[in-house]
């Protein structure tokens, strides 16, 4: 009887050897992606919307995961933004101009241009302001998106993947909207019948004041 509890004993031996608590190397994970912020920092054509988020300290935060669009303006965009304001360079910018820049350019929800229908954007920007959105044509005939009205995303850079969301790089700067929703949704043709009902109904006043922005720190 001993003689074969042994036996088995000895045939179980391999199994007790075989475990260990170190994973097999093969089953590691390496990280291979790249974060929205890396994307800015190595793509020379975005450098100086790339030192605007860096003067803010937004940097830090498109460097951890989360869910981002970026409409990034090319160093070109920046540079028509800075001849119409009168200005050198971004040296030339307050903290508060570069602040509600990049906020300008930045939703927390990822957006392809497949997602982005007529009217407005369903995420305001970090800047608390909604992105107009229409379709058009761009200069090439190819099919393109309309921000704001006149900034385009350019059609052989959108969609680009990163791991925390999408750059959408785009033609100009995009500047706040003082635009009201009730404006916006009126200027939407799919939704114009609800938009003028809402008008009619006396919703206009309420939909037309301002937000209290001291009751939200964020």
């Amino acid at each position: 009887m001993k003689a074969r509890f042994y036996k088995v004993l000895l045939a179980m031996l391999p199994l007790f050897t075989a475990c260990t608590d170190e994973p097999d190397s093969s089953n590691f994970y390496t990280f291979k992606g790249q974060m929205m912020s890396e994307y800015l920092k190595t793509h020379e054509n975005f450098s100086q919307f790339s030192a605007l988020v860096e003067r803010t300290g937004m940097m830090k935060l498109l460097s951890t995961y989360g869910e981002y669009t970026c409409f990034a303006p090319t160093n070109e965009a920046m540079d028509s933004y800075l001849r119409k304001k009168g200005v050198s360079g971004i040296d030339a910018l307050s903290y508060e101009d570069c602040d509600t820049l990049v906020r300008t350019h930045l939703v927390k929800d990822m957006y392809t241009t497949a997602d982005m229908n007529d009217g407005v954007l369903s995420t305001a920007n970090m800047n608390r302001r909604y992105i107009e959105v229409s379709h058009g044509v761009d200069e090439d005939n190819n099919g393109v998106v309309f921000l704001n009205g006149t900034s385009h995303i350019i059609f052989a850079l959108q969609d680009d993947s990163v791991e925390n969301g999408f750059v959408q790089p785009v033609t100009e700067v995009l500047e706040s909207s003082n635009r009201m929703i009730l404006d916006m949704l009126l200027q939407n043709p799919h939704i114009s019948i609800f938009a003028n009902a809402l008008q009619r109904a006396g919703f206009g006043e309420v939909l037309y004041l301002y937000r209290d922005e001291a009751w939200d720190k964020e």
